[in-house]
């Protein structure tokens, strides 16, 4: 391997070195030790002998920033799942480049040594470790919930940061940069040469001030790490998106991430496409008054917010669990289905019993959630069959037709908010027959569960029958 020479040792100087009275010992079972120069001690100042035995890899340091201020910041990236700190930083990276315009050439990534990674970024002049700290938490904020692990600050004063290029006295890995796209390791100590510190003003212009709203939310970020699995255990979650999709608006001051957050599940769940999801969300948030909201929110943010929750929930398929309980179905609501015309606005009629059974008797269906409901590719045909399922009385609006004003705005055309549905069959009686079957059960069994042949037949015609019904009640 090649061996590091006095340009490297004279980089870390320039990237890193910001104080030599106090520095960071990695032990051999992966401890660290903080040292403390002075005139009254033992302890040796911080040298260029030191950076020179930390790349041979006999020992391993660490460095602090200077106080109150910094000429570098780390996102350090702590996680046991190797799989997840890979997602973690590849999203921060994404962050950083596509939110914040920071070049990726900018983006220096390098390994922890275990599992985790750290980002580096590094500025021409120092800044105050509070304007860091800012930036710091507004990125955590649009990385978003992390399903485990964490990202912390380093350096400050009290927490340091182990140098790169070193070796983990733990686990013997060392440190290398890695490719920023790829997390490739990068097996050479010429890397860190070709590294130019970009401009302060990146950071000390963007004037990132957070709202009382966003630091509430890095708090609950940062703290975060109980989303583990792809079926959210929220109970509670299904109840309060039916009601606040019954109510069109939060119904609490202070909680529209987490009815952001819900409401992304809620669409996942139900099968409805991203840019569905997201309207359903702003549709709510804009019908709601602004005092329920912190000082300095904007729907800007809002829409921001929305679509990055809508996309972390889709990406890793996170849904709300107890949607999928079976569902009871009664012999007149069936009926009441049979006479709903032809066989696709039976299906869309079926579909909607049942989405109003899993999610509430007031609802949203998309027309592409009904297309794939009921199996089509036309949006005709679903949008004749809600115009006869009202027509017939099957269902009623809850909403229809009101139009979008900021989103026409945005779109340059008129631009309608979702509509929403109640069914408005009558309700069944307790002691009628009924079935108990799970939400995917086919329109059609359920039918040949609950009637003969002879009740099917009145409700079907003759050429519907033979084609779609006959194979499975002879």
């Amino acid at each position: 391997m090649e061996q590091p020479n006095k340009r490297v040792i004279k980089k870390l100087n320039a990237l890193y070195i910001q104080t030599r009275r106090k520095y960071l010992v990695q032990f051999p079972e992966g401890r660290y030790i903080t040292l403390h120069y002075s005139e009254n001690n033992n302890v040796t100042i911080f040298n260029d002998s030191m950076l020179r035995t930390h790349l041979k890899g006999d020992i391993t340091y660490g460095v602090f920033s200077g106080g109150y201020f910094s000429k570098f910041i780390t996102f350090d990236v702590d996680c046991d799942n190797e799989a997840m700190s890979r997602w973690i930083t590849l999203r921060l990276v994404y962050v950083l480049n596509e939110e914040y315009g920071i070049d990726r050439k900018d983006i220096h990534v390098s390994l922890s040594g275990g599992k985790g990674y750290h980002v580096d970024l590094f500025f021409d002049k120092q800044i105050k470790i509070e304007e860091l700290r800012k930036f710091y938490q507004s990125v955590v904020i649009s990385v978003g919930e992390l399903p485990e692990g964490k990202i912390e600050f380093r350096p400050s004063w009290k927490q340091g940061v182990k140098l790169p290029l070193g070796i983990h006295q733990r686990t013997g890995n060392r440190c290398w940069y890695v490719d920023n796209e790829t997390l490739e390791p990068i097996k050479s100590f010429d890397y860190i040469l070709d590294i130019e510190p970009m401009p302060a003003e990146v950071i000390t212009d963007a004037n990132i001030d957070l709202t009382e709203e966003q630091k509430e939310e890095f708090e609950r970020i940062a703290t975060s790490t109980d989303i583990t699995v792809n079926a959210i255990d929220m109970s509670q979650a299904l109840k309060n998106a039916a009601k606040i999709i019954e109510t069109g608006r939060l119904t609490q001051s202070g909680t529209r991430h987490k009815t952001t957050y819900t409401l992304a599940l809620f669409g996942n769940t139900q099968g409805w496409e991203r840019e569905e999801t997201v309207e359903v969300i702003m549709d709510v948030l804009l019908n709601t008054p602004r005092e329920y909201f912190s000082k300095g929110s904007t729907p800007e943010y809002w829409l921001k917010e929305a679509r990055r929750l809508v996309d972390y929930v889709f990406d890793n398929d996170l849904t709300i669990q107890g949607t999928d309980k079976d569902i009871t179905i009664y012999k007149s609501e069936i009926l009441a289905v049979l006479n709903a015309g032809t066989f696709r606005q039976k299906q869309l009629a079926y579909a909607m019993l049942v989405t109003s059974k899993r999610f509430g008797n007031i609802f949203y269906l998309t027309i592409n959630t009904a297309m794939k409901m009921i199996g089509t590719n036309s949006r005709q045909t679903v949008q004749n069959g809600i115009k006869h399922l009202i027509e017939i009385g099957f269902i009623k609006y809850h909403r229809k037709a009101e139009v979008d004003e900021a989103k026409s705005r945005e779109v340059g055309h008129k631009y309608y908010k979702p509509s929403k549905f109640r069914l408005a069959i009558p309700k069944p009686d307790e002691n009628e027959e009924s079935v108990t079957v799970s939400k995917d059960k086919e329109m059609i069994e359920v039918v040949v569960m609950l009637c003969d042949e002879q009740e099917i037949r009145k409700y079907v015609k003759r050429k519907e029958f033979e084609n779609r019904w006959k194979e499975h009640v002879v």
